[in-house]
């Protein structure tokens, strides 16, 4: 085997944590609770939103404010040059046509002023959460009264009027179609974003476990076999599936800051309902369901196989015929709507299918009730 294939770009490493990632904060909600969230794209756009959209812009004003002179130059040479009547920073930083010109100016002086660096570094990852937090309590508005398929379908159109519609065009958000560069951290940022990739892959992954083995787990698992017993025991239905898709929609979104580090001029349309809900599902149901060790096998095993494919078939394919090529070209996407078929048929439960969840041994919970 070429040993070009063995050698994998940061990029696709990147792209490989933010899909962990993502697929254990559906694994919380889709696995563990039964909630079909078929909007995970919004929640991960969310991520890259807030250090695309509003990051760049806190980073112009905290450019503008400790360092006006700079800044005030700045401004006047991009009047001159784009013929333009931009009264700050933060205006030209958030205009498609400015964006892209004072981004490494921004760049540059976070740099060279590292507590400020940091600072918005934390600003941004609180912005981060509560923007998903809100997004995931509207969300859980429709959860709490709709049934499984009217769910899946509303959080789907919702998914894409906020993304594909309203972000994607309107300028003023996100850039429009174009987009914005995002705020960057550090120099080499894709060595950032793999860094930051792996740590919160592994905090994610540690949580995702305390969680479905403690009692919220077990209460999650009780509401989505049977709500109404659930209900019966004693269960806040509702409170469970709120807090639920609020928390899951935060971790999503932290996905989408790991992956806009590592792709700061990301367009909106990356953010789409295929590479963002669809394959989180693909890998979910391959790897198997209320299963974390299954969400991190059905990525690794989806992403290899999508790699061999995209590395290999391009290359048979070359030479031949036009309709080859496109179907050589689109092969990855197919294998996904067949992966998933082949899977449900012959081994619904996944690779690795759904564990009991832990509980005390008998004897320890007489000895602590004494």
């Amino acid at each position: 085997m070429n040993i070009e294939f063995w050698i994998f770009s940061d990029t696709w490493l990147i792209l490989v944590l933010s899909y962990f990632i993502v697929t254990l904060s559906l694994n919380l909600e889709a696995g563990y609770t039964g909630i079909p969230n078929f909007g995970k794209a919004l929640f991960v756009f969310m991520g890259a939103w807030a250090a695309q959209g509003i990051g760049i812009r806190l980073a112009a004003l905290f450019m503008q404010h400790y360092d006006p002179k700079d800044s005030s130059l700045l401004v006047e040479r991009l009047n001159s040059m784009l013929g333009q009547n931009y009264h700050s920073l933060v205006e030209a930083a958030g205009s498609t046509e400015a964006n892209r010109i004072v981004a490494p100016h921004i760049y540059d002086f976070l740099f060279a002023h590292p507590a400020l660096d940091i600072t918005l570094f934390i600003v941004i990852l609180l912005v981060t959460l509560g923007l998903a937090a809100a997004m995931g309590l509207i969300a859980s508005y429709a959860a709490l009264r709709l049934r499984e398929e009217y769910l899946a379908i509303l959080l789907l159109s919702f998914s894409e009027l906020v993304v594909m519609v309203i972000f994607n065009q309107t300028d003023s958000l996100n850039g429009g179609p174009k987009g914005l560069w995002a705020v960057e951290f550090y120099p080499d940022n894709r060595l950032f974003a793999l860094i930051l990739g792996a740590v919160i892959s592994l905090l994610v992954f540690i949580y995702a476990e305390r969680l479905g083995n403690s009692p919220m787990g077990r209460t999650m698992r009780a509401v989505r076999d049977d709500e109404v017993a659930a209900g019966v025991f004693g269960r806040d239905v509702a409170m469970t599936r709120l807090k639920v898709i609020m928390i899951s929609s935060m971790i999503a979104a932290l996905a989408g800051l790991v992956y806009i580090e590592a792709k700061p001029s990301a367009q909106t349309l990356t953010f789409n309902r295929v590479i963002w809900t669809f394959f989180p599902w693909a890998f979910l149901i391959l790897g198997g369901m209320a299963n974390n060790k299954g969400a991190i096998v059905g990525v690794l095993v989806f992403m290899v196989l999508k790699r061999f494919v995209e590395f290999y078939v391009p290359q048979m394919a070359a030479g031949h015929s036009a309709a080859i090529q496109m179907l050589a070209a689109y092969l990855s996407n197919i294998i996904v709507g067949l992966l998933i078929l082949l899977v449900l048929y012959f081994r619904p439960q996944g690779v690795l299918p759904e564990k009991p969840s832990k509980t005390m041994d008998l004897d320890v919970v007489l000895e602590e009730t004494k």
